[in-house]
């Protein structure tokens, strides 16, 4: 065998290495984490104000995660005023396991975020709550049960 013909070989391993890499690329699609992204990204600093308005409270809120759900424990000085919000559970290899549940606790400022069929594993938590007109934003990572 002369020195071509190991080229056209080598040329050819390679180009059938780079068919092979592509086509196990697209039989693995990554999902991504939101299909918003650039909504959100748009919406970033209103977001960064938010966090700093939820760490300058006197707690975080509580997130445990529960069987088949999420319970939730908001500051003490929140719990006279009226809260509502509204709780995101993105389960990051999986979109179809994600979850949005409505926000509004109790007079002892607990609600537990039951999501009928909600996966074990782990969740991006996204909390976003109004108290007194004023928007506060958590986000926890957590592992359901």
């Amino acid at each position: 065998m002369n020195w071509g013909k190991g080229l056209a070989l080598t040329l050819a391993a390679v180009a059938g290495l780079m068919v092979w890499f592509i086509v196990m690329s697209a039989r693995n699609p990554e999902p991504l984490v939101t299909e918003q992204h650039y909504e959100q990204e748009l919406k970033y600093q209103a977001r960064i104000d938010n966090t700093e308005r939820a760490n300058a409270l006197s707690m975080a809120v509580g997130m445990q995660p529960v069987k088949g759900g999420v319970m939730l424990t908001f500051p003490a000085e929140l719990r006279s005023s009226t809260i509502t919000g509204e709780l995101t559970l993105l389960r990051p290899n999986d979109p179809a396991a994600d979850r949005r549940i409505t926000v509004t606790p109790d007079s002892t400022g607990r609600f537990l975020a039951l999501a009928p069929g909600l996966v074990s594993g782990r969740y991006n938590a996204l909390l976003e709550w109004t108290a007194n007109g004023t928007t506060y934003y958590t986000e926890e990572k957590l592992v359901v049960p």
